[in-house]
C-alpha cells in the first residue's frame, strides 16, 4: 500500500469541472453558510486559475468529506478523492494543522487472532456504539462463530484518510492482516469503504445499514411514520448499487429518507473530523434540520450512532441506531 497518493484513481480531476453548480446543491456547507468560497465548485475554479493550495486553505478545511457531491456530478469528477488530494497538497506547505486535525496514534499495532476465522468482521470504528449494543450486532449478524468484532477498526487510519496525513505502510499491513479470511466485512467507517475495496479485492464491504437491513426482522420494523437517516460516506462511494438498494427499502417499507431528487443522502456531518471537535461550529444542527424540514414523522432510525446526539438536540422525536429497531 503506497503512502497516501490518492485513495482513488481519478477518472478527471478539477480542471474538468465547467463551473455548472449541480454539485452546489447537495453540498451541506454551501447550503449552511450560502458561501461560494467554501464550496468544491469555488475550489475547482480557483485551481483551474492556478491558485495555490494554501491560498484556499480554508475552503478546504471547510469540507465535510461527506461525498454528497461525487454522485450528483455530471461530469463524473472523482470528487471526494480530489478534495483529499487537495489537502495532501496543502498539508505539505503548512507548518500549522487545524485543531481537529487527528494525532496519530503512537501504540503497537494490533494482531487480533480470535477474529481471522470469521465469515463476517464488525469494524465499529470512531461510531461511539458501546460494548452491549456491538455484542447485540454481533449476535443479529449470525452470532460469535459466524461474525467476530475487530480490535483493530482502523478508525486512525480513516482519521489520516480524512485529514490527508501520511499512512504507514507497516500500519497498514497489520490492519488488513486481521482481516484477510473474513467473506465480509461490516464497517462503521464510510470513509474506508473505497480503500478497502481497493486494498481487498473480492470481499463484500457493507455499511451498518445494509448489513441490518439484509435482515428480514429488521426489515420488517422499519415503516412510513419512519426517517431513515443513511449514513453518508459508505453510501456514496458504492452509489451506483446501493441507490438501487435504498431505493427497493423505501418502497418496501414506506418509510422517509434522507434522499434528495438525485437521491443523493443529505448529510448531517456528524462524524467529521470537525464534527467530532465540536459538532455544533460543524454546522451539524444546521444540517440535521434541512434534512428534516417538513417533515411528519415518529421516529428517527440512523445507521450512523453519531447522528443520534445531533438528532436529539434539534427535536423531541425518538432517535435510535438501526441495531435497536429488535
Amino acid at each position: 500500500m503506497p503512502k497516501t497518493k490518492s485513495i482513488k484513481k481519478n477518472k478527471k480531476g478539477y480542471e474538468s469541472c465547467s463551473g455548472c453548480g449541480v454539485c452546489l446543491l447537495v453540498c451541506p456547507q454551501w447550503r449552511r453558510t450560502s458561501s461560494m468560497s467554501v464550496t468544491r465548485k469555488a475550489r475547482a475554479r480557483a485551481m483551474q486559475a492556478g491558485v495555490l493550495p494554501e491560498e484556499i486553505a480554508s475552503s478546504i478545511d471547510a469540507c465535510l468529506v461527506c461525498g454528497s457531491c461525487e454522485p450528483a456530478c455530471p461530469e463524473e469528477i472523482s470528487i471526494t478523492s480530489m478534495n483529499i488530494e487537495q489537502r495532501i497538497r496543502l498539508n505539505r506547505a503548512r507548518s500549522k494543522y487545524p485543531s481537529w486535525y487527528p494525532v496519530p496514534l503512537k501504540k503497537a499495532f494490533i494482531s487480533d487472532n480470535s477474529i481471522l476465522r470469521r465469515s463476517t468482521i464488525v469494524l465499529a470504528g470512531g461510531s461511539g456504539l458501546g460494548q452491549k449494543t456491538c455484542e447485540h450486532i454481533i449476535n443479529l449478524l449470525g452470532g460469535s462463530k459466524k461474525a467476530g468484532l475487530a480490535a483493530d477498526d482502523g478508525r486512525d487510519i480513516a482519521a489520516l484518510i480524512e485529514a490527508g496525513m501520511v499512512l504507514d505502510d507497516e500500519r497498514i499491513k497489520y490492519f488488513l492482516n486481521n482481516l484477510r479470511y473474513a467473506d465480509t466485512l461490516v464497517v462503521a467507517e464510510g470513509i474506508l469503504h473505497l480503500p478497502l475495496r481497493e486494498w481487498l479485492p473480492g470481499k463484500k464491504i457493507k455499511g451498518f445499514g445494509e448489513a441490518l437491513m439484509d435482515i428480514r426482522a429488521i426489515r420488517r420494523s422499519l415503516g412510513p411514520e419512519d426517517m431513515y437517516i443513511i449514513e453518508s460516506r459508505g453510501y456514496h462511494s458504492d452509489f451506483e448499487r446501493l441507490v438501487k438498494y435504498y431505493d427497493r427499502l423505501r418502497h418496501e417499507t414506506g418509510c422517509q429518507m434522507n434522499l434528495d431528487l438525485q437521491r443523493i443522502a443529505i448529510p448531517t456531518g456528524a462524524s467529521s473530523l470537525q464534527a467530532r471537535h465540536n459538532i455544533e461550529t460543524a454546522g451539524c444542527l444546521e444540517h440535521a434540520k434541512w434534512i428534516m424540514k417538513g417533515r411528519r414523522v415518529k421516529r428517527i432510525v440512523v445507521e450512523d450512532f453519531a447522528d443520534i446526539k445531533v438528532f436529539q438536540l434539534i427535536t423531541d422525536i425518538p432517535v435510535i441506531h438501526i441495531s435497536g429497531l429488535i
